[in-house]
């Protein structure tokens, strides 16, 4: 038994208005709308666009702005761990708890405080 001949294009893309950019589908309408006029609820665009010729309603406006709200969250959510899992930085004077304890002992054992810059300072001059 023969096929019976397709009644619909060949093409998937939904075919735009003539006065629409060659190749552009609705749903590249309703972005470019939506990118314009950010402000404006789904209704509204879907006016604008039904005013430029596009068979749209504001359900299928909506559709495409939350789906355009979910990919730009899924686009923040995939940065923020790459931030939140690098190493804290030290600043460059920073001393750690270890290093103060050393100090402590190396002050206790030349006698003070005083005596432990004293020492240090000599050490600074045969270093350089």
């Amino acid at each position: 038994m023969p096929r019976k001949p397709k009644t619909t294009d060949a093409n998937p893309v939904e075919a735009a208005p003539a006065s629409a950019p060659a190749g552009m589908t609705k749903t590249a309408a309703i972005r470019a709308a939506l990118k314009a006029h950010p402000g404006k609820q789904p209704k509204e665009i879907a006016e604008l666009l039904q005013a430029d010729g596009w068979d749209v309603k504001a359900q299928r406006v909506s559709i495409v702005k939350s789906a355009m709200k979910a990919k730009k969250k899924a686009r923040a959510a995939a940065a923020a761990p790459k931030a939140a899992s690098a190493a804290p930085v030290a600043p460059a004077d920073a001393i750690s708890l270890d290093s103060l304890k050393k100090a402590k002992e190396l002050a206790s054992q030349l006698g003070g405080i005083d005596e432990a810059k004293a020492a240090l300072a000599a050490l600074a001059e045969l270093v350089d």
